[in-house]
């Protein structure tokens, strides 16, 4: 076996410096490498007008056989109302409106102050209710010639009242 250059099969040895005439210069062809390159750089810009030129074609195309927009669709349009317009942000009131009353149902406060009636929080409210359990309700005031006990329901069952379900305001 021979030995050109201090290193085996012909390759430099790692502490030498290559030259521009060593075997592994000679071996690789750089014009072929930059043609290769190049043909690939020009495929690939000639493959991008390719498919833009399709594309504008298919958006042309798309456009043409788009229908016209319904004259319904158009007549239903949600339009803003004419001026003065007195809710501009008809959510956002309703989250406002909503918070005010969540903070009304859980705190206590005065409703008339000068006939002594407050409010209560609701949870508060709930708790009093299931411990006093609703308060008895008289009957209403009978129409002249009806009997007691046709007017107070079947077997002459009590009923209790209903809290009614409304806002203090």
């Amino acid at each position: 076996m021979a030995e050109s250059g201090g290193a085996p099969h012909g390759r430099p040895s790692a502490g030498r410096r290559r030259e521009p005439g060593d075997s592994l210069d000679r071996e690789l062809d750089l014009r072929g490498i930059w043609g290769f390159a190049a043909l690939v750089a020009a495929t690939t810009a000639l493959l991008h007008l390719v498919v833009w030129g399709l594309m504008v074609g298919f958006r042309e195309t798309a456009e043409r056989r788009d229908p016209a927009p319904s004259p319904l669709a158009e007549a239903n349009e949600r339009r803003l109302p004419p001026a003065p317009r007195l809710q501009d942000a008809p959510e956002r009131d309703m989250q406002a409106l909503r918070a005010e009353e969540d903070a009304r149902l859980s705190s206590y406060g005065w409703i008339d102050r000068t006939a002594g009636i407050g409010r209560i929080p609701i949870d508060r409210a709930i708790d009093l209710i299931l411990e006093r359990g609703l308060p008895e309700v008289s009957a209403p005031p009978m129409a002249s010639g009806t009997e007691p006990a046709a007017a107070a329901g079947p077997a002459g069952s009590s009923r209790r009242a209903r809290p009614r379900r409304g806002r203090d305001s």
